[in-house]
C-alpha cells in the first residue's frame, strides 16, 4: 500500500475515533453517576485521538517513509485496550442502570473502538496480538447453567479466566517496564499495589518496553490490585457456557492457587485464580 493511501486511511480512522469519543462522552453523561468509568474511557479515547492526529501530521510533513508507520502498532494496541475497557464498563453498568438502552448503545461504540484497533493493525506488518489466546469452550458444560461472560488473559503463557465484573480496568504502561522492586503503579493519582504472579511463582517475565496490568478487586473495591499479565487478545471478553469444575493439571503454574478450573475443548485448561491464597504465598502479602 502506498504511503499516501496509508496516510489518508489513518486520517479517516482518526476522524472516526473522534466521532466515537464524542459519542462515548454523551453516553457517559446519560448514564449519570453510573457512567463515571465510561467517562474515563471517553476521555482517554479523546486524548488518544488527538495523539493520532498529531502522529499523522508528523508523517505527512516528516520523512514520510515506511519506517514512520511502525508507531501505528502502538495506536492499534491502545485502541484495543480501550475497547476492552469499554466492554468491562458496560458489564459493570448492566446491573445498576435503569435504562437498558444505555448499555446497548454503549456496546455499539465499544465495537467501533475494537474495529478501529483491527483496522490500524492491518496497516502494519506486525500483529497487535503478541500472544493470541484461543477462545475456550468448556468441554463439560453444566446442565443447569447457561451462557455467561468471562474475561480471558494469560500469565507466562498459562491461560487464566475471571469474572469480568471483578476487573475494574486494563492499564498499559508504555516504554516503562516495571522493575522487580516495584510495589505499586500510579493510576490517575492513586498508588495501586502490584500483585506480581511472576515473582511469587518464579515465572520468567520477558523484557519488554510495555507492561499490561489488570486492575482487579477480587473481594470488592476495598482491596484493589494491579496484576501484571501477558498481552490481551482483542476479544478478551467473551460469552460461553459455564463448565464443571475439574482438578488442574500439575504442570499448570497456578495448580496450587486455583479456586476453580475448567477443561476446554482442545485439551487445555483455564483457571480462576485463588487470589487470597496466592497473596499468602510464602508469607508474601501485597
Amino acid at each position: 500500500m502506498e504511503n499516501e493511501n496509508k496516510i489518508w486511511l489513518i486520517e479517516q480512522y482518526a476522524q472516526k475515533a473522534w466521532t466515537v469519543s464524542l459519542a462515548l462522552s454523551q453516553e457517559a453523561a446519560r448514564a449519570g453517576r453510573h457512567g463515571k468509568g465510561y467517562a474515563v474511557v471517553a476521555h482517554e479515547a479523546r486524548i488518544l485521538t488527538d495523539k493520532l492526529y498529531e502522529y499523522v501530521e508528523k508523517i505527512r510533513f516528516g520523512s514520510n517513509d515506511e519506517t514512520m508507520f511502525k508507531g501505528i502498532i502502538d495506536f492499534a494496541m491502545m485502541f484495543k485496550y480501550l475497547s476492552v475497557n469499554a466492554a468491562i464498563e458496560i458489564l459493570h453498568m448492566v446491573d445498576v442502570s435503569m435504562d437498558f438502552n444505555i448499555p446497548k448503545s454503549m456496546s455499539v461504540f465499544a465495537e467501533e473502538l475494537r474495529r478501529l484497533a483491527i483496522k490500524l493493525n492491518e496497516l502494519t506488518n506486525e500483529n497487535s496480538r503478541k500472544k493470541p489466546l484461543a477462545m475456550p469452550e468448556p468441554a463439560s458444560p453444566s446442565e443447569a447453567a447457561g451462557t455467561d461472560s468471562f474475561f480471558l488473559y494469560s500469565i507466562c503463557g498459562h491461560p487464566l479466566i475471571e469474572n469480568p465484573k471483578k476487573i475494574l480496568e486494563i492499564h498499559m504502561v508504555f516504554r516503562r517496564p516495571i522493575n522487580e522492586g516495584a510495589m505499586t503503579i500510579n493510576l490517575r493519582g492513586e498508588a495501586i499495589p502490584i500483585l506480581n504472579c511472576h515473582q511469587l511463582l518464579g515465572l520468567p517475565q520477558e523484557d519488554s518496553d510495555m507492561q499490561t496490568f489488570i486492575i482487579i478487586a477480587p473481594e470488592g473495591k476495598e482491596k484493589i490490585y494491579a496484576v501484571p499479565i501477558d498481552d490481551l487478545d482483542v476479544n478478551a471478553i467473551f460469552y460461553s457456557r459455564v463448565g464443571h469444575a475439574v482438578s488442574p493439571k500439575e504442570n499448570h503454574a497456578f495448580a496450587n492457587y486455583a479456586r476453580k478450573c475448567w477443561d476446554v475443548i482442545g485439551g487445555g485448561q483455564v483457571v480462576f485464580v485463588d487470589w487470597q491464597g496466592l497473596r499468602g504465598h510464602e508469607g508474601v502479602y501485597y
